[in-house]
């Protein structure tokens, strides 16, 4: 049975059994994945998965149930299962399932290639990644790789007259690895590539990337403790940007009270250097989809603007409490209900070079990756920065080991002082080189 002939047919079913509304979310992948370890291949892995989410509304209680067993005897287990839950749950009448509205297809979320791949494919590709780092320096070892190619379909219909299907694939290029040069041994380093077209992927470049940082993290030196300019690069920022902006821009963690921008909408929340844009359109994007986790169509969300709070992330259930519309934000599988997340977040780029930045800084610290804690709530982090290099005089002069950071990124956001013309895309995250003031520096 078609996928959205199913969903319909589960949805008349949950009907005639007593749900006042019902949603059914349908999700079929397959997998190819090929793992590196230690330079060597491990078991390539294909898999395959398909199953179904059912969400069920009565007065105003909610149940939800899920399975990976399609016949019709397990599929009205769900549904009876998802009903009692409804039974069993308090009321809200915040509950609540979209009207239908046009969804855009979205260029490139789908590479027919994709089709043709098999494991070997995979393998070929992710031995190309391993072989080029190692090929860059015999002192580099990958410590782990995988190529994962994902193809598959998802589908929505709900009781209310959304019925929506997406067919996706993806192809992703990740590893970690080290430098070895005698007893020297640079910290570890990573390295990330994805795409949904499988033309946007250069496994043999991502492989010279990430030898190239961990040789130049070779001859690590302790530096002295201070309190000053940091630039944080793409990759430590997703950790120390883009992650607290998402979080705090949450309806649900505004209205739990865990966001410290409750009460924020059109006030400043950083520099007016810092600029934040969601946009689930953007072609072949990782992030990008012509419908959310609900079925409502998500068009691009400016965040911040110059430093300024425009907007929080709602799914049906935070928008209803809230007296708003949805914006499109809910996420989740067929295995949960529906949460709240980003598309593809991006921190605009900004007017300054990364290497003019670098040379403004009298004395300052480049933080590659981080490795700590940060409370999402407080916004408090402290950690240890890896593959970090120490600046003097406006010129990096080495790079460090034994340092860590520590501040609050809610407060130290207002001090962004210059954001980088370059920008490295991340998975469904695209950000700059960002110049913080005032964080404080501990070496030896």
């Amino acid at each position: 049975m078609k996928s959205l002939e199913l969903c319909d047919e589960l949805v008349r079913r949950a009907k005639a059994m007593g749900a006042d509304e019902a949603e059914v979310y349908y999700l079929r992948t397959r997998k190819l994945e090929a793992v590196f370890e230690k330079n060597d291949l491990q078991v390539p892995k294909g898999d395959t998965y398909e199953g179904v989410g059912v969400r069920v509304i009565r007065g105003a209680r909610q149940g939800f149930a899920a399975t990976n067993v399609l016949t019709d005897e397990a599929t009205g287990d769900t549904i009876g299962a998802a009903l009692a839950i409804a039974a069993a749950s308090p009321e809200d009448p915040n509950h609540v399932l979209p009207e239908p509205s046009e969804a855009r297809p979205v260029p490139g979320l789908y590479d027919e290639r994709a089709e043709a791949l098999a494991l070997d494919d995979a393998l070929d590709l992710g031995r190309r990644f391993v072989e080029a780092a190692r090929g860059y320096d015999s002192r580099v070892t990958i410590d782990s790789a995988s190529f994962v190619v994902q193809i598959g379909e998802r589908a929505i219909v709900n009781s209310r007259g959304v019925r929506l299907s997406e067919k996706g694939s993806s192809f992703s290029c990740v590893g970690m690895g080290f430098a070895r040069d005698g007893d020297d041994v640079s910290s570890f380093d990573v390295e990330y590539s994805g795409s949904c077209a499988l033309a946007d992927i250069d496994p043999e470049a991502s492989g010279r990337r990430l030898a190239e940082k961990v040789v130049k993290a070779l001859g690590a030196k302790t530096i002295p403790s201070f309190k000053g300019a940091v630039i944080i690069t793409p990759y430590a920022g997703v950790e120390l940007i883009a992650q607290p902006i998402a979080f705090s821009a949450s309806a649900e963690n505004v209205q739990n009270g865990r966001s410290r921008w409750k009460g924020k909408l059109g006030a400043s929340v950083a520099s007016e250097l810092l600029t934040v844009t969601d946009d689930p359109r953007i072609p072949a994007g990782v992030g990008s989809t012509s419908f959310d986790r609900e079925g409502v169509p998500p068009e691009p969300l400016e965040i911040i603007r110059g430093g300024v709070l425009g907007h929080y992330l709602y799914n049906c259930y935070t928008a209803r409490k809230d007296g708003v519309r949805s914006n499109g934000r809910a996420v989740g599988s067929d295995q949960t209900t529906p949460g709240i997340g980003t598309t593809n977040l991006i921190v605009a780029r900004g007017a300054t070079p990364l290497d003019e930045m670098i040379r403004n800084i009298p004395k300052g610290l480049i933080v590659n990756r981080f490795s700590g804690n940060l409370d999402p709530v407080s916004g408090d982090f402290s950690g240890v920065v890896k593959g970090g290099h120490y600046i003097e005089n406006g010129e990096i002069t080495k790079p460090v080991k034994e340092v860590m950071i520590a501040g609050n990124i809610y407060e130290l956001f207002a001090h962004i002082v210059a954001v980088s013309r370059e920008a490295v895309t991340i998975g469904d995250m695209r950000l700059p080189y960002v110049q913080l003031e005032g964080v404080s520096v501990t070496g030896k």
